[in-house]
């Protein structure tokens, strides 16, 4: 006699009670559902991966909280929705961020003396990799120790970043 199914609701009483089988079996049933979702409210396929595994790891938190009187995937998806959502609103406040330390730069740009004006040009021609370790020695005043383990990075790499990048920093205001 074959064995019938689980629903999804004797699935989340088995993953509350510490099956994990039970719980990859929940992710299984509905990821495609859930990544769908995802992608239509992203439109890029890396935000949607990272959404809908957001969303699980939420419902996987919130399990306790669902209420097994009601359709299970609906309230996933009500989840991924509002993860992705949230994912939205922060990427508005950065941009709103961003662009307001934008109009501030250039504001004090203008009135900054033009040989610093030329630096700070010059400063944002390096590529990051040169450019942050520079930037942490000189402008925030950090020892090469900390400036190696701010970029994950070995003392001898962030000597040696930062003295590319002021040789670099030379080439830029020589031109």
């Amino acid at each position: 006699m074959a064995k019938k199914e689980q629903t999804d609701q004797e699935l989340v009483r088995a993953a509350l009670s510490g099956r994990d089988l039970a719980f990859e079996e929940l992710v299984r049933r509905h990821q495609d559902a859930v990544f769908g979702l995802a992608l239509s409210m992203a439109r890029n396929r890396e935000d949607a991966t990272d959404m809908a595994q957001e969303a699980f790891i939420r419902v996987f938190e919130k399990l306790d909280q669902y209420n097994p009187d009601y359709p299970f995937q609906p309230w996933v998806l009500r989840i991924c929705a509002n993860r992705t959502k949230n994912l939205f609103r922060k990427r508005a406040k950065r941009r709103q961020i961003e662009q307001a330390h934008y109009e501030q730069q250039q504001r004090d740009q203008e009135g900054m003396h033009p040989d610093y004006q030329q630096l700070e040009e010059a400063l944002n021609k390096l590529p990051p990799k040169l450019g942050m370790p520079l930037r942490l020695k000189y402008i925030e005043s950090l020892s090469y120790e900390e400036v190696a383990h701010i970029l994950h990075i070995g003392v001898s790499a962030a000597k040696m970043r930062v003295l590319r990048a002021k040789k670099l920093l030379m080439e830029h205001l020589s031109v």
